[in-house]
Order: structure tokens, then C-alpha cells, then sequence
């Protein structure tokens, strides 16, 4: 959907301008222009179209979640999670989270099963709000962030 596009290029845009705010660029304005499209997109309820993405942007999604340090700050996180919940049995092969993430992904491009299991398991620790050693605790951030991944995730 553009506006999430449109979303995803302003924050970037900011990121890479906040080098110079130091030098004296004033960036407050766009700061507030972001957090107004983002409140106009939560009152409007808009909502990523996620039924006419192609299966690369649905995978990148999925990336995207595997790399989320909040979620899973360790590479071993990452297999624990793998193991334990899509029964992957997936191994720890000493290889870099880039890496990993990258054989996990190309297991579920071999099996698209994986990615229902994956709604569903984090709907389940959603619901139950369960806590497991892959998970930081069940502290606000972490929920929060398994939350946002967990809406995303659902219309894959």
C-alpha cells in the first residue's frame, strides 16, 4: 500500500538526515509531520494490503521479524524459536544471524506451510502471553513488539 510505503520512506529519509541535525539542521518539523501522518493513518485505520503482495515482500516480512533484535536478541533465539515452535529442527551451525535468518527463510519458500505456523504460533504467545526462554520477558516492549509482528503477520 503506498501510505505504509510513504511511511517506511519518511522515516528513513529521517534517519539519514538526523547526521546533520547535529550540525544545526532543524528536524523538527518533519518529526512532526511523521508522527501526524502516523496518527492520521491510526484514525483512519488504514491497514497494509496485504493480499496483492508478492511472496519476496511477504518473505521479507517474515526476514524482517527473524532480524527484530527487540524479539529475539540472540542467534540463539532465533533456532530455539525455530525448533521449539515450527519444528524446523533447524542446527546451530556457528554461522552469523544473517546467515541463519537466510536458511530459515529459504526453508519456508520450500515449505509455505511454515508460514501459517508462524501466524499462528505467535497468535498463540499473544494470547496466552507465554513466556519462553527465546523471549526477552514479558515485559510492554516485548509484547508490544511481538503484537506489531503478530498483526503484520496475520494476512500473509
Amino acid at each position: 500500500m503506498i501510505i505504509d510505503e510513504n511511511l517506511e520512506i519518511l522515516e528513513k529519509t529521517l534517519k539519514k538526515l538526523s547526521i546533520y541535525e547535529k550540525q544545526g539542521l532543524d528536524l523538527s518539523y518533519l518529526k512532526s509531520f511523521i508522527k501526524s501522518y502516523k496518527t492520521f493513518i491510526s484514525i483512519n485505520d488504514i491497514k497494509p494490503d496485504y493480499i496483492n503482495m508478492t511472496e519476496d515482500k511477504k518473505l521479507s516480512i517474515i526476514q524482517t521479524f527473524l532480524e527484530d533484535e527487540k524479539v529475539f536478541p540472540k542467534i540463539r533465539n532465533i533456532i530455539e524459536f525455530v525448533n521449539n515452535e515450527l519444528h524446523l529442527n533447524f542446527k546451530s551451525q556457528n554461522a552469523s544471524r544473517e546467515i541463519t535468518i537466510q536458511r530459515i527463510i529459504k526453508r519456508i519458500e520450500k515449505n509455505p506451510e511454515i508460514k501459517t505456523k508462524l501466524k499462528n504460533v505467535l497468535q498463540e504467545i499473544l494470547n496466552e502471553n507465554k513466556t519462553k526462554s527465546y523471549k526477552l520477558n514479558t515485559n510492554l516492549t516485548n509484547y508490544n513488539d511481538l503484537s506489531k509482528w503478530a498483526e503484520m503477520l496475520k494476512d500473509i
